[in-house]
Formats: structure tokens, C-alpha cells, sequence
């Protein structure tokens, strides 16, 4: 009697090699689609800048300016990040715009912090009174994310959370902030933050690899497949 071990695992290895070469497809499809965005978002960072307050709704990956009076004393630190393998914060600042009594969150950047929390609120200052340029950028909806944590007297935030944001300040904060990018007057100003990199991501890396494991499960399915088929006793 044959055993029916190799026909079993030939089929389960024909099936996994359709389900990678499927997952290498959507991978594929993914990389289309982000390709697309990427083009779109370099079409709208090469536009001219706009002033905030016009494109508060639809400015995302849009060159911007802001004018008005930052808000020191409601400064947001985001803890636990790093930069070149140097645990910091990233200080985001309302800019309180000329004219209104709406605000606009400021990612100001990055400042070393041997525990990622600490940070001094006065030493990182920079002129009250800013025009800020920059890309604009939504503030998250996350609210589980955000966790702000008081510790030492000092509250830091994990992440950003716009919800969270409005709920903390005395005034409208608009849904886009601004990763600033115009230089520092000042010093020590804490150093920029890139933008959002626009790139190709790990769609095309994922894709190969998947394609790899088609290939493999594909291979072993059609090598058992020829060894049994000539290992069968000929036929009487």
C-alpha cells in the first residue's frame, strides 16, 4: 500500500506556495498605492506655502507658515525618543496665531535626555513672537496612545493625541501641526525633526520575500512529486 504522506504534503505545499505568491501580489499592490501617495505628497510639498489658518483642513504634506506667540508654559514633551542611538524628547509647543484665538501645535524637535522624560522648559526657549515655516501634519486621533505620565513633577506624553490636546489647553487647537523646519534663532534650540520620509517603505522587500517562499514550497512540491513519480514500480 503507498503511503499517502507525500501526496499530502505535496498538496499542502502547493497550497502554501499559493498563499505567498498571493501575499508577494498584495505586497506588490501596497507599493502601487504608496508609490502614488508619494507622488502626490511631493506634488503638494513643492506648492507654495500657504498660511495655516487657509489649509487647516486640508493641508497635510503641505508647505506652511504661521505667525503668533508660542505658549512655553503649555508645552507638550513627547518622551522616549532617540535620535542616532541618543535616548531625548520632542518638545511640541502651541504657536498661538496673530490675530485669532486659535493655536497651532508646533513639533519644535528634538533634545538629548539621558532618561528620554527630562527636560528643561526654559533652557530650549526660543523667541515668543515666530513665524514658523514647516510640513504640516494631522494630529492623531489616539487616545489610548497618548498616556500622559507625571513623574518628578514633570508630565510627558507618549504620543500625540488631538482629542486629548484640546481637552489640556484653554483655546481651539487646529488639526494639523506643524513639523517645523525654518532654522532657530536661538541656542540651544532643540534640533528639527524630519518631516514624514517619503519612500518606497518595506512593500518591495516583503513582496521578495514572499515570492522567495513561493518558490521554495513550489520547488519541494515539484522535487517530491518527480521522485515519486520515479520511484513508482512500472506499470504491468
Amino acid at each position: 500500500m503507498t503511503s499517502r504522506y507525500p501526496i499530502t504534503f505535496i498538496v499542502f505545499s502547493v497550497l502554501a506556495g499559493a498563499v505567498c505568491l498571493r501575499l508577494g501580489l498584495w505586497q506588490l499592490d501596497r507599493l502601487a498605492t504608496r508609490r502614488a501617495a508619494t507622488t502626490a505628497a511631493l506634488a503638494r510639498r513643492s506648492l507654495p506655502p500657504a498660511d495655516i489658518r487657509a489649509v487647516a483642513d486640508t493641508g497635510m504634506n503641505r508647505r506652511v507658515v504661521a505667525t503668533g506667540s508660542f505658549d512655553f508654559d503649555r508645552e507638550i514633551v513627547l518622551r522616549g525618543r532617540g535620535r542616532n542611538g541618543v535616548p531625548g524628547v520632542e518638545v511640541v509647543t502651541p504657536l498661538v496665531l496673530a490675530g485669532t484665538d486659535s493655536a497651532v501645535l508646533v513639533l519644535r524637535g528634538y533634545v538629548p535626555s539621558a532618561d528620554a522624560i527630562s527636560y528643561s522648559r526654559t533652557l530650549h526657549r526660543e523667541p515668543g513672537s515666530a513665524t514658523v515655516s514647516g510640513i504640516a501634519w494631522p494630529v492623531p486621533l489616539d487616545s489610548a496612545g497618548a498616556a500622559p505620565s507625571e513623574r518628578n513633577g514633570q508630565l510627558t506624553w507618549r504620543r500625540l493625541d488631538l482629542q486629548a490636546v484640546r481637552d489640556s489647553l484653554p483655546y481651539p487647537v487646529l488639526p494639523l501641526f506643524i513639523i517645523a523646519d525654518s532654522p532657530a534663532t536661538m541656542s540651544p534650540a532643540p534640533a528639527r525633526s524630519p518631516a514624514p520620509a517619503l519612500d518606497d517603505g518595506p512593500h518591495l522587500n516583503y513582496a521578495i520575500q514572499w515570492f522567495g517562499f513561493a518558490a521554495i514550497a513550489f520547488a519541494g512540491a515539484g522535487a517530491l512529486w518527480w521522485n515519486r513519480r520515479r520511484s513508482a514500480p512500472p506499470a504491468s
